[in-house]
């Protein structure tokens, strides 16, 4: 378990499945997760079950996004796509799922305690994402956090029946201790 100022990252338990998908199937968030289709309980159940197999072998780091002050499992953020050799990895799914915890500064704190698991503990050089372009608020968001644009994507996305383009935005761990210094003590 990882702790940030208002957070605790932890790892999924097979019973977090009916907490998460109370939420999860809300068109508003699952509008901007990878598969915008609805969940089953069972699927979410798999989900969970691959996860914690991934997390085992080192191949991707999912947590759960607890608040401390009430313990409540709030959201999902992963590092995902791990290169060891080049020392890098992209964060993959990142959301508050619980609408009533969402624009309180959990999600800030989730993120930047994952990048310093990423580059304090794990050693990663470089943390990569993708973000569809329609998405200025998320895009601005990463942008405070220290993540720079690389590039894009072009039509990658597709939503509401149009393409969109994908940013691709990364961060270093140099950049991140200039900004943050090393924060993981437990």
């Amino acid at each position: 378990m990882y702790e940030g100022e208002k957070v605790r990252l932890r790892r999924l338990e097979p019973e977090d499945s009916a907490a998460i998908l109370t939420h999860w199937n809300q068109y508003e968030l699952r509008q901007y997760l990878p598969t915008p289709l609805p969940t089953s309980q069972k699927d979410m159940s798999r989900y969970i079950e691959s996860v914690s197999e991934a997390f085992s072998k080192r191949s991707k780091f999912t947590f759960g996004i607890e608040t401390k002050d009430d313990s409540a499992l709030v959201g999902i953020i992963d590092l995902a796509n791990i290169s060891w050799i080049s020392r890098n990895g992209e964060i993959g799914i990142f959301a508050i799922f619980h609408p009533d915890y969402r624009g309180k500064g959990l999600g800030k704190d989730a993120l930047i305690v994952l990048l310093d698991v990423a580059f304090s503990v794990l050693n990663m050089h470089l943390v990569y994402l993708w973000v569809a372009s329609f998405n200025d608020r998320a895009i601005g968001f990463y942008e405070r956090i220290g993540f720079k644009t690389q590039g894009k994507l072009r039509e990658m996305a597709f939503r509401d029946g149009q393409h969109h383009d994908v940013v691709i935005m990364d961060i270093l761990r140099s950049e991140f201790l200039e900004k943050y210094g090393i924060l993981s003590r437990n």
